[in-house]
Parts: structure tokens; sequence; C-alpha cells
């Protein structure tokens, strides 16, 4: 990663790129506001204007989305099919490109005649971001002329903007190694809420909430209502925005967002909002002129406020930690400076709440020194799959260790080649249910687990259990997306899956002379124990689809103990001598479940299910508990003898 690569913070609102230069951070702000570039894209005629000069012209239309403009390009790579833009179709990858190219083109042609080549770049995402945005994101990269070295998430490059510049990293690694920090992002369009933690020198996140109808541009609306109104009450107006000259609607939300910036300064207590010829009308009434104070401020926006504080009390309550567990709140975004909001967070942290004077820059310049400290993106959680044994539940066995360096750019890596058998073959397929654990760090056998998605492979059902050979290679991209391939022996079938969300951590220790540990052991078997009612599955309606039929070859190849209970005793019957070791309590269960009548040959699964029939009186058919009105007789009820 050695060069000159920038960190670059494509945001909702704003987007910026940051170089290191002489151990120091140099960020490409727009040259006349010395802000973030916003990200907007204007599509004019048969040009495209971006940046600060297309905001500007958000002055001209009603609004901000009149023909021609696109706010927030970011937001459009979450959604599927192409945009209509003023009677043009545009694909959000080409719109992401354009605001990504003006970026690219101011850098080349910065103000002193200095020049920079931003060709490269580690470039921040949101923490919900997927594999498929993350493509996205580097095809319109591409497209720009950008080379994505590698992603990492938002909160993460804060979080090591902020340690890097502490005069002793090493020791600030050492204050917080083991403990968890919240990164309280509240920005334009989001307020994204982060917990990490740093393990054995690697940064992981979590746990993460967010909400897209609380940003910075809401509190905009309602600052405008009320410059509306309190014009409105002044002059005697009934219907100001049917007296509004075209364009001045989206002139007055920009003001407005300027008087809230500041506001957000802690010794500015009012300040003024005009916007000339507001009015179709002459008279007074035609300019707008209304003051505003940093009280009517925190009026309007209380209850914004207040809901976006009580999700911090909300994502420690769903992680059952308390306030005193977090060493660490790092505020960022533009809507952290208003007092209502940074009093919030002092009520809550204290002083552990930090204020920084580059809350706008801070995950540009973190993403800035992870290139330049050449620090690579670690697999936070491993990839199992579910396997079999005589619980009929499964188990998880670790394909994928965490902790491996994931790739960059144009890198594929390999990171799995392990050998299966398939336990139980009958009804032609094996299923490969790939999942990772819900917590970071040390994994134990009750943790939960979470389901990455299945692979699902034709195999042959005449063949014994155990005797199929079954392969699985996993391999992670450069855009973090894993994709196994499977393939069976006797049928030589094949098949594939994407697996999107993967979660990485950032191994930092290095970077203050620490080396990074993980004292997991690797490719050990972990038992969840049994799932409810596992065993009780009609051997008829596809026994093997509803429980793991896959098993590791190492070690459990003679291990008949992972075959099916039902399967086993027809195979291997004398298993079932109680005396003999090799079924399991769950596959003796099994053989009692899926034994059938013998005058009916009706399984007990299938008695439970649909009840006794009257021709058959059999102590199995028709045990304790079934009442003879069920089949249309009032004599009373049977006792049960299991036989």
């Amino acid at each position: 990663m050695a060069g000159h690569i920038f960190g670059l913070d494509f945001g909702t609102t704003n987007s910026l790129a940051t170089i290191i230069q002489g151990g120091q951070t140099v960020s490409l702000t727009d040259r006349d506001t010395s802000r973030p570039h916003p990200s907007v894209v204007w599509y004019r005629g048969g040009e495209v204007v971006v940046g600060a000069k297309a905001r500007a012209h958000l002055d001209s239309v009603d609004g901000g989305t009149a023909a021609g403009f696109l706010r927030s390009p970011k937001m459009c790579l979450r959604r599927e099919g192409e945009l209509h833009i003023d009677g043009r179709r545009v694909e959000p990858v080409d719109a992401v490109a354009e605001v990504l190219k003006y970026l690219r083109q101011d850098a080349a042609s910065r103000p002193g005649g200095e020049s920079y080549a931003l060709d490269r770049a580690v470039m921040t995402v949101p923490v919900d971001f997927g594999g498929m945005q993350r493509r996205a994101l580097r095809e319109a990269a591409r497209k720009a002329g950008v080379s994505v070295v590698q992603f990492v998430h938002e909160p993460v490059a804060a979080l090591y903007g902020y340690l890097r510049q502490k005069s002793d990293m090493a020791r600030a690694l050492a204050e917080y190694e083991g403990r968890l920090m919240l990164v309280f992002d509240w920005g334009g369009g989001t307020l994204d809420l982060t917990l990490c933690k740093l393990i054995g020198g690697t940064l992981m996140q979590v746990s993460s909430a967010g909400a897209s109808d609380i940003g910075g541009d809401v509190f905009d609306e309602r600052l405008r209502n009320l410059v509306r109104r309190r014009h409105a009450e002044e002059h005697g107006i009934d219907d100001m925005e049917a007296l509004e000259a075209p364009g001045m609607s989206a002139r007055l939300l920009t003001q407005c967002e300027l008087a809230k910036i500041e506001l957000s300064r802690e010794d500015k207590k009012q300040t003024p909002v005009y916007v000339k010829d507001y009015l179709r009308i002459d008279g007074t009434a035609r300019d707008l002129r209304v003051t505003l104070s940093q009280a009517d401020i925190e009026r309007e926006g209380d209850s914004l406020i207040r809901r976006g504080l009580a999700m911090i009390d909300k994502i420690l309550e769903d992680n059952r930690l308390e306030r005193a567990d977090i060493a660490l709140c790092l505020p960022t975004g533009g809507m952290v400076n208003m007092p209502a909001i940074r009093r919030g967070l002092l009520e809550r942290f204290g002083a552990l709440a930090r204020k920084l004077g580059n809350g706008d820059r801070i995950i540009s310049e973190g993403a800035a020194w992870i290139a330049h400290d050449e620090l690579r993106l670690t697999l936070a959680k491993p990839i199992e799959v579910r396997v079999a044994d005589g619980t009929g539940a499964g188990h998880y066995f670790e394909l994928v260790s965490r902790g491996i360096q994931l790739p960059v750019e144009n890198q594929q890596l390999p990171v799995a080649n392990k050998q299966f058998v398939c336990a139980d073959p009958r009804n032609g397929i094996a299923v490969f249910e790939f999942a990772k654990p819900k917590t970071v760090g040390m994994v134990v056998s009750e943790d939960e687990r979470e389901t990455l998605g299945e692979v699902i492979l034709a195999v042959d059902p005449k063949a014994p259990p155990l005797m199929e050979r079954l392969s699985c290679e996993i391999q992670i991209d450069h855009d973090y997306v894993a994709t196994a391939y499977v393939e069976s022996g006797n049928r030589s079938a094949k098949n594939q899956a994407e697996f999107h969300r993967l979660e990485f951590g950032l191994a930092i220790g290095r970077a203050a002379g620490q080396a990074t540990t993980d004292p997991e052991p690797k490719n050990e078997v972990k038992p969840v124990g049994p799932a409810r009612g596992a065993a009780r599955i009609s051997a008829r309606n596809g026994a093997v689809a509803f429980r793991p039929n896959v098993a590791p070859i190492e070690g459990w190849q003679q291990d008949r103990s992972i075959v099916a209970g039902d399967l086993a005793y027809e195979l291997w019957p004398s298993m079932f001598d109680r005396n003999q070791p090799q079924a399991t309590p769950h596959q003796l269960e099994e053989q009692n479940y899926y034994r059938k009548c013998g005058p009916c040959q009706r399984t007990a699964y299938e008695i439970e299910a649909f009840g006794p029939v009257e021709e058959c009186r059999t102590r199995l058919c028709y045990p304790q508990g079934w009442s003879r009105r069920a089949i249309g007789d009032e004599r009373g009820t049977e006792g049960r003898t299991d036989g």
C-alpha cells in the first residue's frame, strides 16, 4: 500500500479527500468555504455540475428536488435500477462517479498551484454497506480514475484518526485494550452509532444502529418552517408558501442550514436569516428577515435531539451494557457541534465524550492514516459450517479463522479448502449451511450464530452414508465478498454462493509497535447443543433438508453416530442395542420416533401428527392420551405401553 494513497470519505451530504504529508494531514476542502465538498450532482443540459457550485444552484430550484438535481448519490447505491433525472436515465454508479471525478479534478488544481494525483485511495463506507454496495462504489471509483486500495468502515476510520493523533499512541492502545468505544456520528443525512472494541490490538465492531430520518437535513426543514411562521405572523400573511417566489424555498433552506451552523458555536446566541425578494408581492414583507436564536434551534429540534440521544441508551440496553462500560465516546459529524447535543453526550459520558475540532474531517483523516501506516483489515468473525453429529441439531465447524488479513485491490484470497462426506444422502442433496458468531472475540459453544447463507449440492441418493466425498473451497475478494465453491465426488455436481455480510476489524497494534494477537484455537469443532425438535422431522418430508448432513473427514470418517438415527437403524440395527456404545442417546430417541407400527406401517411421528386409526389397536398406534372421541368413539381412552 506504499505510495501516495489518499483517505477518501465519500459521504451522504459531503465528501472529502485527505493525504498525509510530512507527518501531517492535508485535507482538500472546498477552496471557498474551507469545508468538505457537497455531494451534490446537477445535470444541466449536456453539462454535469458537482460540488459547491451545484449546491449553490439549489437556491434556484424548489427544495433542491427539481429537474436535474441529485442531492445524495451515495444513498442511490442502496437501491436497484437506474435513476430518472430530468428525462435522462442515470445509473447510480455513474452518479457517484461524477462526485469522485470532481474530487479528483479538484485535487489536481489546488489554489497556489499545488496539485495532487488522487489516483489511489482507502475509501470509507457505512457499516451497513454490504458487498454489493462496495462493488458498486469500487466500480464508480474506477470510472472516475481512482483505484480503491481497500475499504474501511467510517467509525473505524474515525477511531483510528482519533487514536493516531495521540502523542503516545502505544499508551492509548494499552488504555483502551479490551474496552468498548462508541462512535456517535450525526451528519446531514443519518445518525449512526457504532460500538467498537480493541481486542489484541485489532479494532473490532461490536454492534451498530442508525436512523435516516433525523439527520441534519430534517433540522434544517424544521427551522425553515419556523422562519416561515414568524415572517407570516409578523406581516399577517395566511399562506406563505403560496406567495413564495420560484426557488426561494430552497434558498431559505440553505440560509437556515447556515444559521444552524452559526448557532452551533458556544459564543453565538442569535443570528439573522435574510432572503431578498422572497415573496411575489410588494412592500415590507417582500424580503424575509427573521432572527433565530440558539434557544429556537433547541426548541424546534427538541424531539429529534431527544430521540437521537435515546438511541445511545437503546444500543447499550440491546448489548446489556451500562454507560460505565464505555471508555470513550467519539462524536463526529456536523450535528454534534450543537450545544444541546453536546450537553446530552456530556450528561451520559462526562469527559469521556471527546470534543473534536476536526469532527467533519476525522473520518477522511483516519482513512489517510490507515493508508499511510499500511494497515490491513482482518476478518473479525470466523466463517463456520454446520455439520452433522449425534444430536440432530449439528455442531459448528470453523472453516476460516478470525484474524486473517483480507485482500487489497486486485486480490482474491483462497482462505479454506476442506473435505467433507455426506452423512445422509437419501434425498439426493447435501446442505452446506454457513454461519458466523454474533459475538466478536473468543467464541464459546453457547454463543448464538447468524446464518450467512447456504449451498445445496446434488449427491448420489443411493450412496452409503459417509462415503461420498464433498469439497468446499472459500475465497474472499477485495470487496470482502466470500464465495463458497462446493463439489460432490460421485455426481461431480458443482454449486457456489456469495456471502456479503462478513465482518472485519482493523489491525492497528503494529502502528504503535505492538504485535496483534489472536489466542483463539483454530479449526476447532464447536458444539452449540441440539435444536428444539430437531429429531421430530418426517423422513417422508425430507428429513435431510432440515438438519445438517455434511461431516468433516478429519477424525470422523468412521463415526457412525453422526448418521441420522432413522437411517442408522435401517443400515446398522445392531447399533441400537442398548448395550452397544455406538448409538447416541439422540439416535435411540430417533429410533423410537421413526419406528413403524407393525399392522398399519405408520411411524410414531405420523401417529402423533395425524392421530391413530380405528382399524389399528396396537400399543404404538393407540398410546396414552389419544381420545377415541377424536376418531368417533365415545368410550374413553386406552393406556399406553411403549413397545
